[in-house]
């Protein structure tokens, strides 16, 4: 016989009778959910992992181009830390796309969720934060490439 509670350790276990003994057995996370949790911890460090190899790529204490005009001139020059905070910031959009995906039913159910269906409400997420990851390393490729160029 298995009787489903709720523990404060896991939201899910299972307490089943085995020989007379009432015995727990935790509740095992699906492999679904499992590549979920590893994607989303992989869309959320890759824009700062991607910075943080192209800073390295860098000596120390280089003045490098960080702006370029709409001729093509440089008219701004910093050092390659200036990158990194733009990529605390797309992590932190992809931790609210987690946080999104986490809670999309709650916030269907708030009404806080229009013009896409309950179902396709979290691949949207998930391929939002694609296109996000994306953009970013197309930023920081465009960004050697100059950087590249103008030391040359």
């Amino acid at each position: 016989m298995t009787i489903s509670t709720f523990c404060r350790f896991c939201p899910r276990f299972h307490l089943y009778y085995n020989g007379g003994i009432l015995k727990r057995r935790p509740h095992t996370m699906s492999l679904k959910k499992l590549l979920i949790i590893l994607f989303w911890i992989v869309v959320v460090a890759m824009p700062v992992g991607a910075s943080l190899i192209a800073i390295a790529q860098f000596q120390p204490n280089v003045e490098i181009p960080m702006h370029w005009n709409a001729h093509g001139e440089i008219d701004r020059y910093g050092t390659p830390w200036e990158m990194f905070p733009i990529s605390l910031i797309m992590s932190g959009c992809n931790v609210l796309l987690a946080l999104s995906y986490v809670f999309s039913n709650k916030l269907y159910d708030l009404g806080f969720v229009h013009g896409i269906s309950r179902k396709a409400t979290r691949p949207f997420l998930c391929g939002t934060a694609i296109f996000m990851v994306l953009v970013w390393m197309g930023i920081i490729a465009f960004w050697l490439q100059q950087v590249i160029q103008a030391s040359s």
